[in-house]
């Protein structure tokens, strides 16, 4: 068996698993809100709390929920680095394209994972030489718009939150992964990128035992890069929750530019599990939240957080991450006023 063979088939395999792990979940916690039992909080923090015990409560929460989700996107990291030759990579994610854009758009969102989940995967591809345009447009797509999130939005907001939605996430992702790559990238590394373009790989024979070695080697380097930052973030959203009670976001959060601002610079932020961001904004529109602020969170919340900022750090340097989130914040108030503008006042049943 070819080795390239091999490792597609390995990922497929994992990608399988890894789907059908997160499709059953959302489909289990659709039902649920659907009927209004939210899912219980394996470590659940309430006005009684101890403030001291709240960062930790969520560590251990976010550890519960991702464990799984995050060691398979690992383990797909790594099956990248290892088996797929870069020059593949190079060809359709490689170069400032339209196919490029939309691999990197609409090929994520199926995977159903968070903004910490798939950093090991936007890792892999941007190391096997994907653009910095089309990587990070897969890095803010692939959390924002997957189908169980959309279809939940439908179920507890309304269809116009999804058009709304998906048309300016989708959107913004690739408005943000253009001029990241209008920014970042070089004369010298695009010509770089279509020279490679030219170079055809030589296929390597399998050697099971040292490319399996070599797997896991890949594996735990991206998990010792990456996971520390990863859970310091988390650590850091707790202690923000310490401050930021719901009670206060809803009091701050009604129609109006500075109101949109604020709900897109606290998506930018806040860690916000898959599917969870839903359920949380229609909490918030009851209370008061205009509409405008609701989108903006929804554009920004899924795609970004203070944990997935740090995590790519560690994959592309630190005026890269805040270049781009400081595009998807601003992405995310013009997306709040437009919607704001086309959708003033909605009502929930």
């Amino acid at each position: 068996m070819k080795r390239i063979t091999f490792g597609i088939i390995l990922i497929i395999l994992i990608l399988g698993i890894l789907v059908s792990y997160e499709w059953y979940n959302a489909i289990q916690k659709t039902r649920l809100i659907e009927q209004g039992l939210y899912p219980k909080e394996p470590f659940s923090i309430n006005p009684q709390t101890p403030w001291w015990q709240i960062p930790f409560l969520t560590l251990l929460s976010y550890l519960t929920k991702a464990w799984f989700c995050l060691g398979m996107a690992f383990l797909i990291a790594g099956a990248v680095q290892t088996f797929i030759p870069k020059e593949i990579i190079i060809k359709h994610l490689g170069q400032r394209s339209f196919k490029a854009y939309f691999i990197a758009a609409f090929g994520g969102p199926l995977l159903s994972v968070c903004s910490c989940s798939i950093i090991p995967l936007f890792a892999a591809i941007k190391k096997r030489g994907a653009g910095l345009g089309p990587a990070i447009t897969f890095l803010l797509a692939t959390p924002a718009i997957n189908p169980a999130a959309i279809i939940l939005t439908f179920s507890l907001l309304s269809w116009k939150f999804v058009i709304g939605r998906m048309i300016l996430a989708f959107s913004a992702a690739i408005i943000t992964g253009t001029l990241m790559e209008a920014i970042w990238t070089t004369e010298e590394e695009r010509a770089g990128s279509l020279s490679q373009l030219k170079i055809e790989y030589k296929e390597k024979p399998l050697n099971l035992k040292n490319d399996l070695k070599e797997w896991m080697i890949n594996v735990f380097d991206f998990v010792k890069r990456i996971l520390p930052l990863v859970l310091l973030g988390i650590f850091l959203i707790g202690i923000i929750k310490i401050f930021l009670t719901p009670a206060i976001i809803s009091k701050y959060l009604g129609q109006g530019f500075w109101q949109i601002a604020l709900a897109s610079i606290i998506g930018v932020i806040m860690y916000t599990p898959t599917l969870v961001e839903i359920p949380f904004v229609r909490e918030l529109l009851i209370l008061g939240m205009g509409t405008g602020p609701a989108l903006a969170f929804l554009l920004t919340g899924p795609a970004l957080s203070l944990p997935s900022l740090l995590g790519v750090s560690r994959v592309i340097n630190w005026k890269m991450v805040l270049n781009y989130a400081l595009i998807m914040w601003g992405l995310g108030i013009v997306g709040g006023l437009i919607f704001a503008y086309l959708v003033p006042q909605i009502t929930l049943f």
